[in-house]
């Protein structure tokens, strides 16, 4: 996993512990990963962002060592326990950086607790239209098996699905690891996120600034003007080359376009 860890860790919540890998010193910047991730999402790049800042990489409940919810889980839910754990580790407001459902995470985030968040990143942010739904789970209905358990997926797959837009065998293996730790919760959490009105949601961001990041190949770059159009103060950044993990695919390009942000 990480080369280096200050501190790994569980905070309580209401719904139950959630883990997380705290990094370096300096104002806190909250890491939150894609679907069926964890903290390994942030393993390539917090050793450089630590050196900037208190990074504080969570696994969202249900995947990578937290606690798997009791019960149905939106994304307001996990918004409210992220939001309890960070103010029982006294982050009282910091930058925030999500990938994928990570970055709708963070929005909900700074709609809800909008004097939370500093500066906002969201890096491959899927911008759906909630009324697709079911269609678009029926669509997915292929990635699980019978029980609802991610199906492994392969170099190939990720490929075409632009998780990487050049996948190496290791983030395959890594990524199916995960996805299986997360058990049903991918699905689970792939529910909540496909019926999350995200529009409706951009004009209660009050960050001090907001980047919408994309790799260049990700297939989600559809949602990318709606986000800068939407959200005030908002910015536009395209990583050539890269897919929908741009951070683990080329670590150096992804810290060099989020650093001169965060401290612009």
């Amino acid at each position: 996993m990480f080369v280096r860890r200050d501190l790994t860790d569980f905070v309580p919540t209401p719904e139950g512990r959630m883990h997380f890998v705290k990094q370096g010193s300096g104002y806190p910047l909250v890491m939150l990963h894609p679907l069926g991730t964890s903290t390994w999402a942030w393993h390539s790049v917090i050793d450089s962002l630590s050196q900037h800042y208190t990074c504080y990489a969570f696994d969202m409940l249900g995947h990578g060592e937290s606690d798997k919810p009791t019960r149905h889980f939106n994304l307001p839910d996990y918004a409210r326990a992220l939001d309890h754990a960070c103010q029982v580790l006294n982050i009282h407001r910091a930058h925030y950086v999500g990938n994928s459902v990570g970055a709708v995470l963070a929005t909900e985030t700074a709609a809800s607790f909008p004097e939370r968040v500093d500066k906002l990143v969201l890096v491959g942010c899927p911008v759906f239209e909630p009324f697709d739904a079911p269609q678009r789970l029926e669509d997915m209905a292929g990635q699980y098996d019978s029980e609802g358990l991610p199906i492994p997926r392969t170099l190939e797959e990720l490929k075409a699905a632009t998780t990487f837009a050049d996948p190496k065998p290791e983030w395959v293996e890594a990524n199916n690891g995960t996805r299986a730790q997360a058990g049903v919760w991918v699905g689970k959490l792939m529910q909540a996120l496909a019926y999350y009105d995200l529009m409706s949601r951009l004009p209660r961001i009050q960050a001090s600034a907001t980047l919408v990041m994309y790799g260049e190949v990700d297939r989600l770059r559809t949602g990318e003007e709606l986000l800068r159009n939407n959200i005030v103060n908002a910015s536009k950044k395209v990583l050539p080359g890269l897919g929908h993990i741009p951070q683990i695919e080329d670590p150096e390009l992804f810290v060099g376009a989020l650093i001169p942000f965060l401290e612009g």
